[in-house]
Parts: structure tokens; C-alpha cells; sequence
């Protein structure tokens, strides 16, 4: 079993005492950070974190830009520590401390340094002012543009999470179309082959009626035939008989 990498164990303690010495520092200077967005402390573990993401986020609550912003930024222990250190820089930063000038007054009362002395601290404000001001607006606007992206993040995931269900919609619309268009394709198959077979039954119907007719015909002219045999041998018979009578007459 191998040992522990002694290095490891001292930068994890070295980032733990940073992180208390950080949640000390914002009590004592009454600020707040990202920690104070999450409801937690600035040396809680990132496993306190990662149950605080976990929590606001199966909420369900939509979330602000600033509370987004500490999710990103907090929730992943690099960003975090790059946090950490930064904020540490800042609170750590000397505050100015007030030049109280006593100046060897003059004869006449007026110090003969008032003026220069005056014009260099005017000067030195000046340039600190203008150093803070174009610091505080690289940091303002760093800021903004991890604001912006991270609401492109979540805007993102919610666009992915809101088109899986259109998606499903969808594909349970085009499945329920073909269904419906198979159901349609037997249908005119089933309603084709009733109207062939009534077809079907009509010519049949009409077959058997012409032939029942022709029948009919044919035994009506058979009929005839032997009626006018039968009258034809009648009247032979009569014209046989009535010849013989006369022969009788005459021979007598």
C-alpha cells in the first residue's frame, strides 16, 4: 500500500487555513462574497457545497444571475480555489492611511510648503484614485462576463431540457400520423375490395338473369314449334280424311 504524498496533505492544509483565515477576514471587515449567496460559511467543505447546488437546483426555482454566478463559480473546487485566493488578495489589501502634514510655519504664518506639499498629495490621490478606478472596472467587468457567461450556460441547458420534451411531442405526433395513414391506406384497401366484390356479385346477378331470359326464350319458341307441329298434323290428318271421303263419293 502506497503512502500519501506528504505535498498533497500540506497545500490541502495550507487551503484550509486560507479559507478560515478568509471567512475571518469578511466577518471582521463586515463583507460579503459568493459564500454569503449560498448560505454558507467560506471554510465549508466542497462536499457542503455540492449539497447546496444539489438542493437549489431540484427545486425547481428559477435562479438570479448572481446566484447562478456562485453556483459556477464555487461548485467547481479549481474556480473555487482561484476564488479564494483572489478575494483573500483583495481583503488583505492596505487601506489608505490619512498624511497628516505639519509644516514649519513661515514668519508671516503661512508654511512655505503648503502649496507644493498640497499640489503632490492632490497628485498622488489622483493617481490612486484613477489606479482604483481602472482596477475596479477590469475586476467589474471580468465579472460581468462570467455573469454572462454563465446565464449562456444555464440558458443553454434550459433550451436543451425544454427541447427534449418537444422532441418526444414530435416523434409521438409522426408516429400517431403514420399510424393513421396505414389505418387510411387499409381502409380504402378494405372499402376497394368490398366494391370489387359487390362488382363482382352484380355481373353475376346479370349473367344468370340474361341466360334465366334466354332460357325462357328459347323454351317459348320450342313451345310454338310444337304447337304449330302439332296444328300442321292436324290439319294434314283432316285433309288426309276429308280426300278419302271425297274418293269414297266419287267411287260410288
Amino acid at each position: 500500500m502506497s503512502a500519501s504524498n506528504p505535498s498533497n496533505h500540506r497545500d490541502d492544509d495550507a487551503l484550509l487555513n486560507l479559507r478560515v483565515e478568509l471567512r475571518r477576514q469578511l466577518a471582521l471587515q463586515q463583507k460579503s462574497s459568493l459564500y454569503t449567496v449560498l448560505g454558507l460559511a467560506a471554510d465549508c467543505t466542497d462536499a457542503a457545497i455540492g449539497e447546496a447546488v444539489a438542493r437549489i437546483t431540484a427545486g425547481g426555482v428559477a435562479a438570479d444571475a448572481e446566484m447562478r454566478y456562485a453556483l459556477e463559480i464555487l461548485g467547481r473546487p479549481e474556480s473555487r480555489e482561484a476564488f479564494d485566493r483572489q478575494l483573500m488578495d483583495q481583503l488583505r489589501k492596505p487601506k489608505p492611511v490619512p498624511i497628516v502634514i505639519q509644516p514649519a510655519m513661515a514668519q508671516d504664518g503661512r508654511s512655505p510648503w503648503l502649496v507644493p506639499v498640497t499640489l503632490g498629495i492632490f497628485g498622488v490621490l489622483l493617481l490612486g484614485m484613477g489606479w482604483l478606478g481602472l482596477n475596479y472596472m477590469k475586476e467589474n467587468a471580468d465579472r460581468e462576463m462570467k455573469l454572462l457567461e454563465a446565464q449562456a450556460r444555464a440558458e443553454e441547458s434550459r433550451r436543451r431540457a425544454e427541447a427534449i420534451p418537444k422532441t418526444s411531442e414530435l416523434m409521438r405526433q409522426a408516429v400517431e400520423a403514420s399510424a393513421a395513414t396505414q389505418q387510411r391506406e387499409l381502409d380504402a384497401q378494405d372499402k376497394a375490395g368490398e366494391e370489387a366484390r359487390l362488382r363482382e356479385e352484380r355481373f353475376r346477378d346479370e349473367r344468370e338473369k340474361v341466360y334465366q331470359q334466354q332460357l325462357a326464350r328459347e323454351e317459348k319458341l320450342r313451345q310454338e314449334a310444337e304447337k304449330s307441329a302439332t296444328n300442321q298434323a292436324t290439319r294434314d290428318v283432316l285433309n288426309s280424311m276429308s280426300n278419302q271421303a271425297a274418293r269414297s263419293a266419287r267411287e260410288r
